[in-house]
């Protein structure tokens, strides 16, 4: 209603400051639900909200951007300092030598700054996609994630050594991730329904976490294969039964990739 009433450059003043206050109570609201509820509803409730106000925009053709300037006062206290140490100042003066011009000029400066709610509220979408898909790729492995970051502070020939890569104890927690892996699946399913109604969007966010996932599975590969048999608990028959349960969590990610669309 009133993009239809006042002046276009009135209602882009207006827009731009309504567009920066809804962003900021955004991340403001999405910090509140992440101390409540979880970082998983945070991330999504921000996702959600971000796109319905990008799509409210999009009938609008307004750039919203501009520039906004601010006095700057920080030098005025040595420029006060200069003016009264200066004996022979010229307060009449017709000239650029004025000792009063003089002060302006050295103790106040104009700031300006570029103000775009349109790129602030897409990088605001950008960065709560990409939280969404780094916290939810490690919670859904989280075991193997956290055995590819230990295995990243070692090198090669310390980490066959390391209490954390006994062949055992990673067969056990790749079992235990593949054992949970159906709930924490059900689970990020069951959240976005809740958020995003659109299946082009969900699919939109499974996908680079399947990716993700991918790529962690193959630096597990490549940390397994090299380990030699008779090392910290490590044999074929072990490193047989992790390859298989590997291949089964990332078969069950790509499966709930494909699904969602």
């Amino acid at each position: 209603k009133l993009f239809r009433v006042v002046e276009a450059r009135v209602f882009e003043d207006i827009a731009l400051q309504s567009v920066q206050s809804c962003t900021r109570c955004l991340k403001d609201a999405g910090s509140y639900i992440e101390k409540r509820k979880g970082i998983m509803h945070s991330d999504l409730f921000l996702v959600k909200h971000l796109l319905i106000l990008r799509e409210q925009l999009s009938p609008f053709d307004v750039k919203l951007r501009s520039v906004e300037r601010q006095l700057d006062f920080s030098d005025a206290g040595k420029a006060v300092s200069r003016f009264l140490a200066n004996r022979n100042r010229r307060l009449f003066s017709m000239s650029t030598e004025n000792a009063l011009v003089t002060l302006l000029r050295e103790g106040v400066s104009v700031q300006e700054e570029s103000v775009d709610s349109k790129r602030d509220l897409e990088d605001a979408l950008r960065s709560a996609c990409n939280a969404f898909i780094e916290h939810t790729s490690k919670m859904l492995v989280n075991e193997v994630v956290t055995l590819v970051e230990s295995c990243h502070k070692v090198d090669s020939d310390t980490l066959k050594t390391q209490s954390f890569f006994n062949g055992k104890k990673v067969e056990d927690q790749m079992k235990k991730n593949a054992t949970e892996l159906e709930d924490r699946l059900a689970d990020v399913t069951t959240q976005m329904g809740l958020y995003l109604d659109n299946p082009a969007t969900q699919s939109i966010l499974v996908k680079p976490i399947a990716r993700r996932i991918g790529k962690t599975m193959e630096e597990v590969r490549k940390y397994i294969i090299d380990v030699e048999d008779g090392t910290n608990g490590w044999d074929e028959n072990i490193r047989g039964q992790i390859f298989l349960t590997v291949d089964e969590i990332d078969k069950a990610v790509k499966k709930a990739s494909k699904a969602a669309k």
